[in-house]
């Protein structure tokens, strides 16, 4: 076990880190061990490569949740823009052309984003539907992470 004095732990505590990482490490004041610095993984099993793979994973598998959400979110503003009265349809588009006509004053985000959304936005109610909820163009996930739907089936 590696040891470190507790001057030179506390004048050197990223060497302290990395020597834990690789094993437990005693802290010694005068002479005793007054303290044992291990990784998390020390205790679990767990390699810190592991454990990072593992929370990455972690953090794919709750992105995609995250995705899918808002796909639904964004099926259901879909089947409205093709079910609801024409009145109520138009209403939507402007709300939302309105969140990106303050976008773009505000420059709240990319042009990229402001530019596809203005592009469906123009689109019939059929063709806007189904642009918001397909991936074909590559561009879905990202424009249902930045959509101008505030508020619609939140």
């Amino acid at each position: 076990m590696e040891q470190f004095s507790s001057t030179r732990a506390k004048q050197s505590f990223g060497e302290l880190l990395k020597a834990a990482a690789l094993g437990p490490v005693a802290i010694e004041r005068h002479g005793k061990v007054q303290a044992i610095v291990a990784a998390p993984g020390y205790f679990t099993g767990v390699s810190a490569a592991q454990d990072e793979q593992a929370s990455r994973r972690l953090a794919r598998a709750n992105q995609s949740v995250v995705e899918k959400d808002r796909l639904i979110r964004h099926q259901r503003i879909a089947l409205d823009l093709v079910t609801l009265p024409a009145d109520e349809r138009d209403r939507m588009i402007e709300q939302a052309l309105a969140v990106v006509q303050r976008w773009r004053q505000e420059r709240l985000c990319s042009s990229d984003y402001i530019e596809r959304w203005s592009a469906l936005l123009k689109l019939p109610a059929v063709a806007l539907a189904m642009a918001m909820v397909s991936d074909a163009d590559g561009w879905g996930p990202a424009l249902r992470q930045n959509s101008p739907w505030v508020g619609v089936h939140a």
